[in-house]
């Protein structure tokens, strides 16, 4: 389970990360090739993008994660349903924190079917779809 769940957290940041800055690049090349009188507008629009990715990561899990349905897993809370939005901005607000997300992430290293500090704290687990 360990590797799912790092394979399933690195898919969830390619998704977020790559998309939004594929959008953000396709937009400066329209803006940078048609329209040079809106490049001050260019670093306005990575910022957007990074926005976006950020929230799309902190939601992630709000329907039982993306990239982990994929894999097989699923994010529950202690009723056996997707945590929902708040739950999961909850669950992953600690991974953005500098030297936060490596106490987070440490039990999973350790034992791939362990929760991790946040998960306890909000009741969310991760468990293997039937």
């Amino acid at each position: 389970m360990r590797r799912a769940r790092l394979l399933a957290f690195f898919l969830d940041w390619l998704l977020c990360a790559g998309l939004a800055d594929i959008a953000a690049l396709a937009v400066t090349g329209v803006l940078w090739k048609w329209f040079p009188g809106w490049w001050p507008v260019i670093p306005w629009i990575w910022g957007a993008a990074a926005a976006a990715a950020v929230g799309a990561f902190l939601l992630r899990d709000a329907t039982g994660g993306r990239a982990r349905r994929w894999l097989a897993l699923e994010a529950v809370d202690s009723d056996g349903r997707p945590p929902g939005v708040w739950g999961s901005v909850r669950r992953n607000l600690p991974l953005l924190v500098p030297g936060w997300n490596l106490v987070e992430i440490w039990p999973v290293f350790r034992r791939g079917d362990a929760r991790r500090p946040s998960d306890r704290r909000t009741g969310i687990r991760i468990v293997a779809e039937t």
